[in-house]
């Protein structure tokens, strides 16, 4: 499955994940050609690509390795930042996300993506409504952030008055377009917790270096579902890269 939900209504789809090397798409990854559950290779890209680019260095690209020292020899390129051999991988992903979430998506200029424009369609009635509304950092604490201290009352609250505003404005914003106001005017009336639609693109090096800011435990709690999202939908493609990420550039807590 290369789908996942995300939030109320988003979701992030692996739409390709291609390296260097065209390979058939009926045989399994090498590190698990012994599995009985067989199943066919969804993508092109392998756990070996990032390797296999380094070795042209020493004109030695698709030479025959094992598995094991393709990943000591991606172990070590990770290790000591030699990044161009993981640019060698490129990840396509569609996204459903609302604008405020996608603003911090979109800062990381990396990537290359097209989006579903506001000035030629009419944009769907779906906004995000957050399941637990956080509450502001007490005095002295953080800027920014939220901590989960806020009232039931004051969610409920919240959550009411926003799914009323959005719907009311999103009612004026289709209103202005039927009395022939122009798209990419009507669409001022829409919130930023308002979803957009778009494809993107980029490479394995800095899909990392995205992931490592929105995974990380003071990335915004809906920002975090994203990059978990991703991570989880390349890791059945890419098991042994992402185990490196993990270990290496993500650095779980306590280490």
């Amino acid at each position: 499955m290369n789908e996942l939900k995300v939030l109320d209504h988003g979701s992030v789809i692996l739409r390709n994940l291609a390296g260097p090397t065209r390979r058939p798409h009926d045989r399994l990854p090498p590190d698990q050609e012994d599995m009985a559950d067989f199943r066919p290779r969804a993508f092109d890209a392998d756990d070996i690509d990032v390797a296999q680019a380094a070795r042209l260095s020493f004109e030695q690209m698709d030479s025959e390795r094992t598995y094991e020292q393709d990943m000591k020899l991606n172990r070590y390129l990770m290790e000591h930042d030699h990044t161009s051999p993981f640019e060698m991988i490129q990840v396509w992903v569609e996204v459903r996300v609302p604008i405020f979430i996608d603003r911090q998506m979109v800062r990381h200029r990396t990537w290359r993506r097209n989006e579903s424009s506001a000035r030629y369609i009419v944009l769907p009635n779906k906004w995000y409504v957050p399941e637990v509304v956080g509450a502001k950092p007490p005095p002295g604490g953080a800027k920014q952030g939220q901590v989960d201290t806020l009232d039931a009352e004051t969610q409920g609250w919240f959550k009411n008055d926003l799914q009323m505003r959005c719907k009311h404005d999103y009612d004026f914003y289709e209103e202005a377009l039927r009395r022939g106001v122009a798209p990419e005017h009507a669409r001022m009336a829409l919130h930023l917790n308002h979803y957009v639609h778009w494809i993107g693109n980029v490479d394995l090096h800095n899909l990392f270096q995205f992931l490592k800011k929105r995974v990380d435990k003071g990335a915004q709690i809906e920002a975090r579902a994203y990059g978990n999202a991703i991570m989880d939908l390349l890791r059945p493609h890419l098991p042994g890269l992402m185990g490196l990420f993990d270990e290496i550039v993500r650095k779980p807590e306590g280490k």
